[in-house]
């Protein structure tokens, strides 16, 4: 189970011996917690001293008697990764990066699928948590990848992430898209889904190379949508209008930008 700071000190505000239910996983179950002087018992299995430091702006996995941060730094990629709460669905942090917007991961996810409006069979070129992934799959049948074993691991723990592996619309593929898209036959995907890390984790992913590839697998009349970071843009550097640029390049017609709902919708 997963707890945050907020449930932490929630708990520690009741009183001694007393036992209650609070909602843990962000809020997608309920278990019982009873208090004695020295410790905190998560539904009579897992016990965890009260002295317990707990910090804001971490996620907590509670597990055979230990509390420990979603969050670790990997040698094979030299970056930092954690799970990080918001008001609604956790996000995935990468360094200092958060992956969705955090006043609410939940809507900006929202948004982006009602861009896009999923149907057939679609492509979501990067998975992370798999949050479009599991929109998506309510209209369309989709294949995700992930190439970042660490991205991999974090959703698997991420109780907001379950549906990902489950759901018998979603297939998810550990591979790096940028060179498993070429095993793609042409016109093969109605829609793409394409929101990746940002330009300076994977810059590839926003090259003229790839978005041949984007089109290419597309079906004729498919819908393309795009995630637009705001790149430089303190600096002057209008990196939406750079993408649109390429993207028309490609041979996309552009449909829509919406930088509230953070991209582009194209089609072919």
């Amino acid at each position: 189970m997963i707890i945050t700071k907020k449930e932490w000190d929630y708990i520690l505000k009741q009183p001694i011996g007393s036992c209650f239910n609070i909602k843990v996983d962000f809020g997608l179950k309920e278990i019982n917690v009873c208090i004695d002087k020295e410790n905190i018992i998560f539904s009579g299995i897992n016990t965890i001293n009260r002295e317990e430091k707990i910090k804001d702006n971490f996620c907590y996995l509670i597990n055979d008697n230990k509390i420990e941060p979603l969050a670790y730094f990997s040698d094979s990629t030299n970056r930092f990764y954690k799970l990080t709460p918001t008001n609604d669905w956790p996000t995935l942090s990468i360094g200092s990066v958060p992956m969705h917007k955090l006043s609410s991961p939940k809507s900006d996810t929202e948004n982006k699928i009602s861009l896009l409006k999923p149907y057939g069979y679609t492509l979501d070129t990067c998975m992370g948590l798999g949050y479009s992934a599991i929109l998506a799959s309510k209209y369309a049948k989709v294949i995700t990848f992930e190439k970042d074993e660490n991205v991999y691991a974090l959703a698997k723990l991420n109780p907001v992430s379950e549906e990902l592996f489950f759901s018998g619309n979603i297939e998810v593929r550990q591979a790096d898209i940028s060179s498993a898209i070429k095993e793609f036959g042409a016109n093969y995907f109605d829609c793409i889904m394409h929101d990746p890390p940002t330009f300076k984790l994977a810059p590839e992913l926003f090259g003229a190379a790839f978005y041949a590839e984007l089109y290419r697998v597309l079906k004729n009349g498919g819908r393309l949508f795009h995630y637009t970071p705001f790149y430089k843009i303190s600096q002057g550097y209008d990196f939406p209008s750079k993408i649109r640029e390429k993207l028309k390049k490609t041979g996309f017609k552009l449909l829509e930008f919406s930088p509230d709902r953070g991209g582009i919708v194209c089609k072919k």
